[in-house]
């Protein structure tokens, strides 16, 4: 056999296994309880905590914020740790936002990829959180802004990030995602049903918080936070509002070229057994959900965007929402531009006043 005659393995391996086990099914009218069983399944084991011991560890103010410092257990590992961001001074029950990082290949921080918190990171660490917040968001801790604008936002730490980092992770990232990615399959969970748990358990602490309305509460992020808050809302019928940025397209549009620029924290084994992605983060079509999509994202084909656009447009018709559903496909890269992030916390406020 000539090495060219396996050169399209992807392409070949998806055009065999496709047809004979229901993989990638558009569930524009499959019932969001149904859906969401099928993700469950998919993700395997959750082990994370279903309640919290929360601690407040301290507090700080500055440039117009209160922040608290806290932590909990998950059931494994180091306590996790987050911080809530609220307009300084103010004592009101305030709507709450989830703020859910990107992946980055840096795993080293993570609320910090959003935030500042009470103290200076060390030289070279605040470097590295600043080249990613310039390549991705402008140069912005959006966390900080959108809190300023009178919401009380968590930013938490997840398995493999920050203060749930992996102990070798200095040793090959990349090895070390995947042989983490393995035990994790052997165990029957899996990198993002680890991360869904620890988000879920997260979203129960921001819901259960003093002066927060839990009856009020979005999930927002970007590239691998988009993922996340896409299974979050999954996962939790109760969260209002979902704001999804550049980390949405087709799943077949993927193969062969698309796979190797994503990690095991979204492509775990068995997603695509779940249904396509745009049909299973659009499965509860009550609760409001943004999409922006950028058109020239190296990270998905633009076909596979436009194609998801146009399924969730018809999952959500299909029950009735049409106008519970935004796309807006962008003339931009893998970013969540200030623009962007203007438009995404408008529509927060105005989906959480419902």
């Amino acid at each position: 056999m000539t090495e060219d005659a396996w050169v399209g393995w992807k392409h070949d391996l998806a055009a065999a296994v496709v047809p004979s086990s229901g993989l990638f099914e558009d569930h524009v009218a499959t019932p969001a309880a149904e859906v969401r069983e099928r993700f469950r399944a998919a993700l395997g084991t959750i082990p994370a905590a279903r309640e919290a011991d929360v601690k407040v560890e301290g507090e700080w103010t500055r440039d117009g914020l209160d922040g608290l410092e806290l932590t909990w257990e998950t059931g494994y590992g180091p306590r996790t740790e987050a911080w809530l961001l609220r307009p300084a001074g103010e004592d009101a029950v305030l709507p709450g936002v989830l703020a859910l990082f990107e992946h980055g290949g840096v795993k080293e921080v993570g609320k910090e990829k959003l935030a500042d918190g009470p103290r200076l990171l060390d030289d070279d660490v605040a470097a590295t959180v600043q080249r990613g917040r310039d390549s991705s968001y402008g140069g912005r801790a959006w966390a900080e802004d959108l809190a300023r604008r009178g919401f009380a936002v968590l930013v938490p730490d997840a398995f493999g990030f920050g203060s749930r980092r992996l102990p070798d992770d200095d040793e090959s990232p990349r090895l070390v995602e995947a042989q983490a990615a393995k035990v994790a399959g052997l165990l029957g969970a899996s990198w993002a049903g680890l991360i869904a748990g620890e988000d879920l358990l997260a979203l129960s602490v921001l819901r259960g918080l003093q002066g927060v309305d839990g009856g009020r509460v979005a999930a927002v992020g970007m590239s691998g936070g988009g993922a996340r808050a896409g299974a979050l809302r999954v996962l939790a019928p109760e969260l209002r509002a979902t704001v999804i940025v550049t980390m949405m397209s087709t799943l077949p549009a993927l193969i062969p070229s698309h796979t190797s620029h994503h990690a095991w924290t979204w492509l775990g084994p068995g997603l695509g057994s779940a249904g396509d992605w745009p049909s299973v983060v659009g499965s509860w079509t009550e609760n409001p959900l943004l999409v922006q999509y950028g058109l020239e994202d190296p990270l998905f084909p633009r076909d596979g965007m436009a194609a998801a656009d146009d399924q969730l447009r018809r999952r959500f018709a299909a029950f009735g929402h049409e106008a519970n559903y935004t796309g807006a496909l962008l003339p931009v890269g893998h970013v969540f531009t200030p623009n962007m992030q203007e438009a995404a916390w408008e529509w927060v406020a105005e989906a959480l006043k419902r």
